[in-house]
């Protein structure tokens, strides 16, 4: 990347960075492009000149925040060592944007765009596969236990996954894992303990 490029690279992340602040902090409707600019401190004609539009400069936070995860998780499955390390580290990409960003943005935007409604799904259903590779490998590396059957653990996380789902919408719910990221890291704890050899068969 030449210097050209690199600080038009650095421009679109910081209006990026500085528009999910204040999306985060004044709610979207609230929040004018001219604010945008002002906080990232580029003019107006170069927002619009990456971005087209304030609609179309939320679909890309979001998309890149979707596509951000997907790249962590193909990554530690790509990582070589030992697996209870990986197990580690899992825990901390798939609950790293809490405490991040704001649930109810992320919500709400979901909710309110037809194309990045899709997106989700198509991020859920990667995501799925990739946490099956995940747990395939801890089964073969003898971490998690082989009797547990892979059509068990789907079902398992369609659980999971209606619960988040349904709840984000509830305000009590969603703001304790704002307050605390840790709760999140500790229901998926709970989630791949239930993996672990010899904690469900009576093998030691």
């Amino acid at each position: 990347m030449d210097g050209f490029e690199k600080r038009r690279n650095d421009k679109k992340q910081a209006i990026i960075q500085m528009a999910l602040e204040l999306f985060d902090q004044y709610g979207f409707e609230k929040v004018t492009m001219t604010d945008i600019a002002e906080k990232a401190h580029v003019s107006r004609a170069s927002i619009y000149n990456f971005f087209e539009s304030k609609d179309n400069l939320r679909r890309i936070i979001i998309k890149d925040i979707l596509d951000d995860s997907i790249g962590k998780v193909q990554k530690l499955l790509e990582e070589q060592g030992n697996f209870i390390d990986k197990v580690s580290k899992y825990i901390q990409v798939r609950t790293w944007y809490y405490g991040k960003y704001s649930l109810q943005f992320f919500v709400d935007t979901v909710e309110s765009d037809p194309e990045l409604r899709q997106c989700f799904d198509d991020f859920a259903a990667v995501h799925r596969q990739l946490l099956m590779k995940f747990i395939d490998e801890g089964k073969q590396s003898g971490v998690f236990s082989p009797d547990i059957s892979n059509t068990a653990i789907e079902m398992y996380l369609d659980i999971f996954q209606s619960y988040y789902l349904h709840n984000m919408h509830n305000r009590e719910i969603r703001d304790r894992f704002e307050r605390n990221p840790k709760l999140a890291q500790e229901m998926t704890m709970l989630f791949l303990d239930g993996l672990i050899q010899g904690k469900n068969t009576g093998k030691a």
